[in-house]
């Protein structure tokens, strides 16, 4: 557990100390952009890969992958990465992106910058930093799916609009059409459109599923290696499959499956018209612990493997980063250097409708006193907690988050009703935060729909009844 804990302390003292030395607003977009290589898909010019859920950029429709072809006016093309930081700092207020991707070859969006108090920290950051009170609703976690990437340098991505498919087999027809329309819905949400008639290029798709004739079910090694998490993308939510890590070497009687896929991309105008001309092709091979249909693993893995086109990355794997959040809004944004400081109400949040103000000093939340008089007495109740509750988690769900850290572990749910108690025992525990996961019983098994937010205003002790909302989110990467 010291290693958590390390992090967590480390979290709160760095962002106080970098956050408490600019004395103005600090701004943000809220999207990460990195000047592409690629030549099939915008060469020398920015490409989004990474965007905040919830941020002024997501909110105006900014997506991954977007190219960005001008920032307040001023092209892009073979600019620094210094001079394109300038051009966004230009207008304090806000700015304004012309975007290239598959549905639109030009388009500009202009949309705000989201602005706080330099020294306030949000409740969507204090939930990663006390993700252990509820790893159900915070997750950061990387995995990898061995696929192979081909692609055709000489294809310009952006310009395909259409797609269609290749004849089925009839003795494969229903298994084809569930592929199809998996390829339907994924692409469809890039932008591209379904056209059976004159389509850009065209889908053809290979595989084979086959028992293991070697497999022993009898095998001392058979359930002894690490469990394989992928994202499902249509629940967002990370489920446990009947894989075997593509990293980990496995004896070939315990592997009870091999499964095969592979998908083709057949450029029918661009590259040489008139002609097929191959210009993406991906393929994957996994090893299975047990019987796992075809046409279930691509109904989870097919939306994952298509998250590396057109931006490929690797060509010989595909690495994930799935973040997951789910927490209670407020809009309250505590002060780094004494948390229980208000030092920003979000405009028209729950705190503010309920009267919640800047300078209010919070002295309880749901009962937990907010008595901490310095980050590391919080810090030091959170260790203890995790210690001291640890034998109160379900070890069938163990996992290793993208940190590296290996006992990941929901709550059993037979011992909510314990975990409950736990949380509540503010003298020992000191559970401020834990509000931020009240939905769930083993967080108060009232699950309250409104919080009671003691404060003191001028001296003044005041009681708030604040209704929360319950924010989700779910953001992958594919590299």
């Amino acid at each position: 557990m010291k290693r958590i804990v390390h992090i967590v302390w480390i979290l709160l003292l760095f962002a106080g100390s970098v956050w408490g030395q600019d004395k103005g607003p600090t701004c943000m977009l809220g999207f990460a952009f990195e000047i592409s290589n690629d030549k099939s898909w915008g060469y020398r010019e920015p490409v989004v890969v990474h965007i905040t859920p919830g941020s002024p950029a997501e909110r105006a429709g900014l997506k991954l992958n977007d190219i960005l072809l001008s920032v307040n006016g001023h092209g892009t093309y073979r600019q620094s990465h210094q001079t394109l930081m300038n051009w966004f700092a230009e207008n304090d207020i806000e700015v304004t992106l012309a975007i290239r991707n598959f549905e639109h070859a030009f388009k500009e969006i202009t949309f705000r910058k989201e602005c706080r108090h330099p020294n306030a920290i949000s409740e969507a950051q204090l939930a990663p930093v006390f993700a252990f009170y509820s790893l159900e609703d915070v997750q950061d976690r990387r995995f990898i799916i061995p696929v192979k990437t081909q692609k055709n340098e000489e294809a310009l991505y952006y310009r395909y609009r259409t797609f269609g498919f290749a004849p089925t087999d009839e003795a494969t027809r229903e298994l084809d059409e569930r592929i199809n329309a998996i390829f339907l819905r994924v692409l469809t949400e890039k932008g591209l459109t379904h056209d059976p008639v004159d389509p850009d290029f065209i889908i053809q798709t290979y595989y084979s599923y086959e028992g293991n004739s070697l497999f022993r079910p009898e095998s001392a090694t058979l359930g002894s290696y690490q469990p394989v998490w992928r994202f499902d993308s249509r629940n967002h939510r990370t489920v446990r499959l009947p894989l075997y890590d593509p990293s980990e070497a496995v004896r070939v009687e315990d592997i009870a499956f091999n499964l095969e896929f592979g998908y083709r991309f057949f450029d029918r105008k661009f590259v040489e018209p008139g002609k097929m001309s191959l210009i993406w092709e991906g393929e994957v091979k996994e090893r299975l612990t047990e019987h796992y249909p075809l046409a279930d693993y691509l109904e989870l893995n097919l939306p994952l493997l298509l998250l590396k086109f057109p931006y490929v990355g690797n060509l010989n794997y595909a690495t994930f980063e799935v973040k997951y959040l789910k927490y209670h809004y407020t809009g309250i944004g505590y002060d780094m250097s004494d948390l229980k400081s208000v030092v920003s109400v979000d405009p028209d949040s729950p705190a503010h409708q309920a009267g919640i103000r800047p300078g209010d000093v919070v002295t309880n939340i749901q009962g937990q006193p907010f008595t901490h008089s310095s980050s590391r007495a919080l810090t030091e109740g959170y260790r203890r907690f995790l210690a001291e509750t640890m034998h109160l988690r379900d070890k069938k769900t163990r996992y290793t988050d993208a940190n590296g850290f290996k006992d990941c572990m929901f709550w059993n749910i037979a011992n909510y009703h314990a975990i409950s108690q736990a949380m509540a025992d503010s003298k020992r525990y000191k559970a401020a935060f834990s509000y931020l996961f009240g939905f769930n019983q083993y967080v108060d098994w009232s699950t309250p729909l409104t919080l009671n937010i003691g404060i003191e205003r001028e001296g003044e002790q005041m009681s708030f009844a604040v209704t929360p909302q319950v924010v989700t989110s779910s953001h992958i990467l594919a590299e």
